[in-house]
């Protein structure tokens, strides 16, 4: 997924551990109307963003840019937002309401009456019909439709061309106001791939054909918000949509969204006042906003997408798992994380990041603690250099692991790239024994290798689309994943039984039950060591102190509708 380094969904991301200490400092967010007295006159929040979004709809543009302006403007049918708690929730918006079939399969959702377009047009179930039609139509080339992929009937056939037609698919209007998704089987995180589809209106998509979203008058919104005005690259503007169902219930009348490329100028923004939240990983400027004092408050908040090194399966060391693990085990994360990202980084002993969630629990919470994979193999073998030797006795290969040739292709060539890679290969010669060839190759370089299995072991990093182990687990299905067999090798009883596990897992509605497949298949992905997780990481970010309601998740958006300020200088 299209990552950004300050946009707003990066900006949007917390540390679930610290998530009762946000909503002690950001104070009640659903009850902020009792605290009027005092509010500022002005209630408009300002931020900003290395980069400008690339247009307006919603079809076809979902940079991460793209995604945080259309979560302002448009509303689907639900939106993942983060709660008073820093939790991520499913937020009921366009729909009042929505019921699901006992197999699990039909899910059916009431359109609020009073829900309109700016223009005053009611939002009706065919918007999303149309939506949903335009995105398996092969011809509209929709950037995020192979998320519906296998997951709402017909839409794979249609979006393939493959002997159906976007007519067919399983998204059909039951009246004016209800509109109804039929799947090809139980889909637990359905409501949450949802959130992510912002609808578009037939009417005007067809009077403006190739240009809808390219301006602000090529576009209808029913959003919160609208856009007041959008200069490129420069900045844009919001104000509160009167015509919005919810529009009696929330404070905040304006947004600003500015460019701000340098992070010295970012920095500076933040310091002066010119705009309320900012991000800084530099020491220097860390120590300056620390000399604000309670200026700002202070959130460290961890990317929810996993860095892990892949092994390739099918190399004659990498075959057995033994040697695998032994590499993974002696992989020191957390002086790895002191020594290169100076402390920002969360150590990954699982493949999930700490905020994963299964239905409405933590995943970590469903399966007791026992994701923590790495940690408790580390206790099991408390040798890698061992259980290394000892894999290399079961190939029938040189004990000695010396004598061992490996190679460790890098994701691109700058400075973080090669020290690394430096670190690695020290830290692995130290504890196993081994020396590994340093391979520097850029991104797309590492990825063609990857695509043909030319490597050894490389490093990767993976943005899930939807908050359930499942987004990151389908990534290594060795036949359908983006990491299939051919590239990574993983072949045998254990691929084949991680293929059955997601598949079984993919029929269960039971939440518990289906943590508990993903449990067992997680276990044989990290477990047998086809990855090593490494790390996630942690930005620190800073908030004005008269911000309030502001809360975030690391799979979630900002709910702007509880934002509200308080005490802003000159206000």
């Amino acid at each position: 997924m299209h990552k950004e380094g300050i946009s707003v969904r990066k900006r949007t991301l917390i540390l679930v551990a610290i998530a009762l200490l946000c909503a002690g400092v950001f104070g009640g967010g659903a009850t902020h109307a009792s605290t009027a007295s005092g509010l500022d006159k002005v209630q408009k929040f300002v931020f900003s963003s290395r980069s400008d979004i690339t247009g307006l709809n919603p079809l076809l543009h979902t940079t991460g840019p793209d995604n945080g302006v259309q979560s302002i403007i448009l509303e689907g049918l639900v939106e993942r937002v983060a709660d008073e708690k820093g939790n991520a929730v499913i937020k009921l918006t366009s729909a009042k309401s929505w019921d699901l079939s006992k197999d699990g399969t039909v899910y059916t959702f009431k359109i609020r009456d009073n829900a309109v377009w700016n223009d005053g047009v009611p939002v009706t179930a065919n918007d999303f019909v149309y939506s949903f039609r335009m995105m398996a139509d092969p011809s509209v080339g929709c950037t995020n439709a192979w998320l519906f992929d296998g997951v709402i009937q017909n839409f794979e056939e249609a979006h393939y061309d493959e002997g159906k037609k976007p007519q067919d698919i399983g998204v059909t209007a039951v009246d004016k106001k209800t509109v109804s998704f039929k799947l090809t089987k139980p889909c637990a995180y359905f409501p949450d791939l949802l959130a992510g589809v912002k609808p578009v209106r037939q009417d005007k998509y067809e009077q403006w054909g190739e240009s809808y979203g390219s301006s602000i008058d090529k576009v209808v919104m029913n959003g919160p918000f609208l856009i007041e005005s959008w200069k490129p690259m420069v900045q844009m503007n919001f104000v509160k949509n009167p015509k919005h169902w919810d529009a009696a219930n929330f404070t905040l009348q304006r947004i600003e969204r500015k460019i701000i490329q340098d992070p010295a100028t970012h920095v500076q923004a933040l310091i002066s006042g010119e705009i309320d939240i900012g991000a800084t990983s530099d020491p220097d400027w860390q120590e300056v906003l620390k000399k604000e004092g309670a200026r700002f408050k202070t959130l460290k908040e961890p990317d929810n997408a996993p860095e892990f090194f892949g092994f390739n399966c099918s190399n004659k060391y990498f075959k057995n798992p033994k040697i695998r693990l032994a590499f993974s085990l002696a992989h020191d994360r957390e002086r790895y994380i002191e020594d290169l990202l100076y402390g920002r980084a969360e150590p990954l002993y699982s493949m999930m990041p700490s905020a994963t969630m299964c239905g409405d629990k933590l995943y970590s919470e469903r399966v007791g603690g026992k994701s923590q994979i790495v940690k408790t193999l580390m206790t099991k073998y408390p040798d890698p250099k061992a259980l290394l030797i000892e894999g290399l006795k079961e190939e029938k290969l040189d004990p000695n692991p010396a004598k061992m040739q490996i190679k460790y292709a890098t994701r691109g060539t700058a400075e973080f790239s090669k020290k690394s890679a430096e670190w690695l290969l020290q830290n692995w010669q130290k504890t196993l024994g081994v020396t590994i060839t340093i391979d520097m190759v850029e991104w797309n370089i590492m990825w063609d290798k990857v695509g043909k299995g030319d490597y050894d072991i490389c490093t990767s990093g993976w943005g899930p689309y939807y908050n359930d182990p499942n987004a990151l687990l389908e990534i290594f299905d060795p036949i359908s994943g983006y990491f299939h067999s051919k590239r990574s090798g993983w072949t045998g009883p254990d691929a084949d039984k991680y293929h059955q596990l997601l598949d079984k897992a993919s029929f269960t509605v039971d939440p518990q039950a289906r943590a508990e497949l993903l449990l067992q298949a997680e276990q044989l992905l990290v477990g047998t060591g086809v990855i090593a997780p490494n790390y996630c990481g942690v930005a620190t970010y800073y908030v004005a102190n008269y911000v309030n309601g502001y809360y975030t998740n690391p799979h979630a958006g900002v709910d702007y509708t509880k934002l509200y300020t308080k005490g802003r200088p000159g206000r």
